[in-house]
C-alpha cells in the first residue's frame, strides 16, 4: 500500500521543497506536492498585527480538504498532510503503521501541550472530511487560527485520535536532543517575515548538508540569515552575564 503525502509549496519556499523531493524515498509514499501561488501566500499570511503569520488563512485548511477528498474519491485509505519545512530521516512508515494497523483516524503531531497540524496522518473517511470542513467554517466566519480551532475542538471529534510520540516525530522547540528523531518540524520564534525563514534556514543546516540548495533561497533573505546568527550570539553571552547562569 502507497499511502499519498501531500504537503503545500511555493516559489519563496523552493529550498524546502527541494530538499523535500531528495529526501523523501521510501516507497511506501507517493510523494503529492501541491504548488500554491506565492502571491496567494503574501495575500493571506502575516495580515493580522500582533497576531500569529497564519492567523485567518484558508490556506491550509482548504487544500487540506482538497486533499481528503481527492484521497476519498481515489479510495486511498489514508494520507499524511504535512507542511515543507521538515527534517525527514528513513523509517516514516514505520513510525505511523501501528497508528493505521489500529485504524486511527487522525493522528496528529504534538507540540508540548497541543496538537502541532503540520505532520498529520488522516483516514480518508466522510467524518474526517466534515471534521475539517467544519474547521474552516471556523477561521472563514471568525478569523482565528486553524490550528487553535482544532485543539478547541477536538474532544468533540466522535473518531479515534491522539498524537504521535513527541519525540520520534517532534517539534524543533520540543525535541530532547539525545532522542532520535524520525521527523522534526522546523518551528521559528516569530521574529518577523524574512527572520522567520532565515532562523528555519539555519535551524535546517544544522542537521544536513543545505549548501547545495541555498541556490533556493531568495538573496533578500541572507542578511537576516546572518543577522539571525548575531542574535543568537548576543543572547548566549547575555545568558553567560547573567547571574547565577
Amino acid at each position: 500500500m502507497s499511502i499519498p503525502w501531500f504537503y503545500m509549496w511555493s516559489e519563496g519556499y523552493r529550498f524546502f521543497h527541494e530538499i523535500m523531493k531528495d529526501t523523501v524515498k521510501e516507497d511506501t509514499f507517493t510523494m503529492k506536492p501541491i504548488e500554491i501561488p506565492q502571491a496567494r501566500f503574501d495575500s493571506e499570511l502575516y495580515q493580522v498585527e500582533g497576531g500569529h503569520f497564519w492567523e485567518g488563512s484558508l490556506i491550509k485548511v482548504q487544500t487540506l480538504i482538497s486533499c481528503l477528498e481527492s484521497a476519498i474519491e481515489s479510495n486511498d485509505p489514508y494520507i499524511l498532510f504535512t507542511d515543507i519545512d521538515l527534517v525527514v530521516k528513513p523509517g516514516v512508515y514505520d513510525v505511523i503503521k501501528p497508528y493505521m494497523d489500529n485504524q486511527y483516524e487522525m493522528v496528529f503531531l504534538k507540540e508540548g501541550g497541543h496538537l502541532n497540524i503540520g505532520f498529520i496522518l488522516l483516514r480518508a473517511t466522510s467524518e474526517v472530511l466534515k471534521y475539517w470542513k467544519g474547521i474552516e467554517a471556523l477561521v472563514r466566519d471568525k478569523g482565528g487560527l486553524d490550528q487553535t480551532y482544532v485543539n478547541q475542538t477536538i474532544e468533540g471529534f466522535p473518531g479515534k485520535y491522539t498524537h504521535f510520540d513527541e519525540q520520534i516525530i517532534t517539534c524543533s522547540n520540543t525535541w530532547d536532543c539525545s532522542s532520535q528523531y524520525v521527523v522534526l518540524q522546523l518551528l521559528c520564534s516569530c521574529l518577523g517575515k524574512e527572520f522567520n525563514m532565515a532562523e528555519k534556514i539555519f535551524a535546517s543546516a544544522q542537521h544536513h548538508d543545505i549548501q547545495p540548495y541555498m541556490k533556493y533561497v531568495p538573496e533578500t533573505i541572507y542578511p537576516f540569515i546572518y543577522r539571525f546568527q548575531e542574535l543568537l550570539y548576543e543572547s548566549h553571552q547575555e545568558m553567560k552575564a547573567a547571574p547565577n547562569s
